[in-house]
């Protein structure tokens, strides 16, 4: 597999495999509970971005927590499950399609860990673009270094970009962030890295 098409093919993925990714058991933990919340209590009522909602478990939990939030994914499969679920939902592919708006959060739990370095930085710039001064950019990635595939899950190719807290500081600093926070999270298959950071 060619590097440069990673992205395509973990996308490809997805479209594939939505209605049995949908159809896993989903049981949020008391980490990412935490999390939504803190960035709940951030945004305090205001709007967010949801880069990759996929079925959309984050966003229902944030807006039960009082904020709104734009519902996105590159899967137009996810798109159409949340659209038929009663939610506006849009296609979004975060590599390449442009950020409309203005948010008061940009969130991607378990996203933009797909995307290769240089694109997770676009990304980060992309992000920073809309949000206001005191914006925040909520974000969950694999702990670890290198990359990898894996047909966990769907049976079908996911490619992984693994990080460090350190390198994660370096690329924010450079696309207009301050890290407020990096949380390691063990998990039961990988260990996360849970990401909160401000506009600067």
């Amino acid at each position: 597999m060619a590097v440069d098409d990673a992205g395509d093919i973990t996308l490809a993925s997805y479209e594939a495999g939505a209605n049995l990714y949908a159809a896993r058991p989903y049981v949020m933990g008391e980490a990412m509970v935490r999390y939504l919340a803190r960035i709940a209590k951030l945004v305090d009522g205001g709007t967010i971005l949801e880069l990759g909602s996929g079925p959309g478990r984050d966003a229902e939990y944030l807006e039960s927590l009082g904020v709104s939030v734009a519902r996105t994914d590159g899967a137009l499969a996810f798109v159409e499950m949340m659209r038929a679920e009663g939610f506006t939902a849009e296609v979004l592919e975060m590599r390449t399609g442009q950020f409309n708006g203005t948010y008061d959060a940009v969130v991607a739990n378990a996203v933009l860990l797909h995307l290769r370095r240089d694109e997770f930085e676009f990304v980060a710039r992309k992000s920073r673009g809309v949000v206001g001064a005191e914006g925040i950019f909520a974000f969950t990635v694999k702990r670890g270094d290198g990359t990898s595939w894996s047909k966990a899950k769907l049976g079908l190719p996911r490619h992984f970009t693994f990080w460090q807290e350190d390198q994660l500081r370096q690329v924010l600093g450079r696309s207009g962030w301050e890290t407020l926070s990096i949380d390691a999270v063990v998990g039961p298959t990988a260990d996360w890295l849970h990401v909160i950071a401000r506009a600067n």
